[in-house]
C-alpha cells in the first residue's frame, strides 16, 4: 500500500502542472492577516508520501498559528514529524517549520538549527502559495498540502498531502 500510494502520488504530480510556486526575486508578498488561514483549525487525516500523514493546526493565537504534522512510514510506525507555525512578517506571512527523525533529532541541526521558511508568494481564492508549499481549501473539511521536495539525486517534484478534517 505504502509504495503504491507514493507511486501514484507522484505520478499525479508529474502528469499535472506545477501546483507549488518559487517566489520572483524582488516580488513583493501580498498582503495577509493570520486571520485568512483561521479555517485551517483542527486536526487533519489523510495520505501523502507513500503513507498515512497527519496535520493539526491550533486556532490564531498570540499572532501565529502553531502546528504539527507526522507521517507515518506505511508500516505502522512514524517516518517523522514537523513542528510548524504561521507568523507574520511584515504585512504577509510566512510558513515555518522543523523536521524531526522519530527518534526526535532534529534535521535542521546539523544545517545551522534554523528553520525551514516558505514565504507567501500569492493568495488566489481558496489557494495560498508560499514559496514551495501551497494550501489548498478544497471544502469545508478537505485540504490539500501541495510540497516542492527535492530528494537527492532526483529532480524537486510537488508531492500532495490530500487531508480530511476529521475534529
Amino acid at each position: 500500500m505504502a509504495l503504491t500510494g507514493m507511486v501514484a502520488g507522484l505520478l499525479l504530480a508529474l502528469a499535472g502542472e506545477a501546483q507549488t510556486r518559487t517566489a520572483t526575486p524582488g516580488a513583493p508578498p501580498p498582503q495577509a492577516q493570520i486571520t485568512d488561514l483561521s479555517w485551517l483549525t483542527g486536526q487533519w487525516h489523510g495520505e501523502g508520501y507513500g503513507g498515512p500523514a497527519t496535520e493539526v493546526y491550533s486556532a490564531p493565537q498570540a499572532g501565529g498559528i502553531a502546528g504539527h504534522f507526522l507521517q507515518e512510514d506505511g508500516r505502522g510506525g512514524v517516518l517523522f514529524y514537523e513542528l510548524l507555525q504561521i507568523v507574520p512578517r511584515g504585512r504577509s506571512l510566512v510558513y515555518r517549520l522543523r523536521h524531526f527523525n522519530a527518534d526526535l533529532t532534529g534535521w535542521e541541526d546539523v544545517k545551522g538549527g534554523k528553520a525551514v521558511e516558505f514565504p507567501l508568494i500569492a493568495v488566489e481564492g481558496n489557494r495560498f502559495f508560499f514559496d514551495g508549499l501551497t494550501l489548498v481549501r478544497e471544502g469545508p473539511d478537505a485540504l490539500t498540502v501541495w510540497v516542492r521536495i527535492a530528494e537527492e539525486g532526483a529532480p524537486a517534484r510537488d508531492v500532495p498531502f490530500r487531508y480530511r478534517r476529521v475534529r
